[in-house]
C-alpha cells in the first residue's frame, strides 16, 4: 500500500485539490495509520496556537500592511502573470513549513493570528451556532471528555488529556435499532485531546483507548453518550 504521506499536512490545512482530497480521503477510510497521523498533525496545529504567548497586535499594523500592498503594486505596475504550477507537482509541505519557521522567528505575533482556534475557543463557537453539550462520562460517573453535537451531523470530540503514550483515543457510534443494532462502528481516532466525527444515524457515541493504528472494537471502553433526539 502506498501511503500519501506528503498530502496528509496539506489535508489537514485544507490545502488540496478536489482530485487530491477525494484520494486521501479513500486511502484513509482503509488506513489506520494514515489516520493516526492524520490526528496528530490536528493536534500539533492545535497546540501551536496555544503555546505562544499572547499579545496584542501593535498599533498601526494595520495601516503599515495596507501602505506596504499599495507601494508594491505602484512598482510593479506591469508585472507579468506568474506561470502557474500544476499543484499535483509541487512539494508544497516543505515550503509551508520553511515559511512557518521563518514567519515564527520573525514575529510570533504574526503566526499567532495565522493559527487555528484553541479546542476551548473551538467549543465556545460550536455552542453559539446552537450545539449541544453533552458530557462523556465513565459508567460510575466520572467525567473524561466533552461532546458537542451540531444539527448538520457533526460532532466534536474533546478529552481532558491525551492519549496515553503508544495509544490513541477511538470514537464509537451505535445505532439503536434495525440491522446491527448497538454494534459499535468506528468513527475515527485521535492521539491528543480533540476529534470531529459524524455522528448522523447512530443513538450513542462512546470512546474507547485502543493501541496505536486504532481496533475494529472497543478494548478499554471508557463510557458512552446518548444522542439528543435520537
Amino acid at each position: 500500500m502506498i501511503h500519501p504521506t506528503e498530502l496528509l499536512p496539506g489535508y489537514v490545512l485544507g490545502d488540496l485539490d478536489a482530485p487530491e482530497l477525494e484520494s486521501v480521503e479513500a486511502h484513509l477510510t482503509g488506513c489506520a495509520p494514515c489516520r493516526t497521523e492524520v490526528a496528530r498533525l490536528r493536534d500539533a496545529v492545535f497546540s501551536l496556537a496555544d503555546d505562544l504567548p499572547e499579545a496584542a497586535v501593535p498599533t498601526g499594523t494595520w495601516e503599515r500592511l495596507q501602505a506596504r500592498r499599495t507601494a508594491g503594486a505602484i512598482q510593479h505596475p506591469t508585472q507579468p502573470t506568474p506561470t502557474v504550477v500544476p499543484r499535483l507537482h509541487r512539494p508544497r509541505w516543505p515550503w509551508l513549513a520553511a515559511a512557518a519557521v521563518l514567519v515564527l522567528a520573525l514575529n510570533p505575533l504574526t503566526i499567532r493570528l495565522m493559527t487555528p482556534p484553541s479546542p476551548q475557543t473551538t467549543a465556545e463557537r460550536w455552542e453559539a451556532q446552537g450545539a449541544s453539550r453533552l458530557t462523556l462520562a465513565s459508567p460510575d460517573g466520572r467525567a473524561f471528555g466533552t461532546l458537542l453535537v451540531r444539527s448538520d451531523g457533526q460532532a466534536l470530540v474533546i478529552l481532558t488529556r491525551p492519549a496515553p503514550a503508544g495509544q490513541v483515543y477511538q470514537a464509537w457510534g451505535r445505532t439503536g435499532s434495525g440491522t446491527g443494532a448497538r454494534v459499535p462502528v468506528s468513527l475515527g481516532l485521535t492521539g491528543g485531546t480533540v476529534l470531529q466525527v459524524g455522528w448522523r444515524g447512530y443513538a450513542s457515541v462512546g470512546i474507547s483507548v485502543e493501541p496505536a493504528g486504532g481496533s475494529p472494537a472497543p478494548t478499554r471502553p471508557l463510557g458512552r453518550v446518548a444522542l439528543p433526539g435520537v
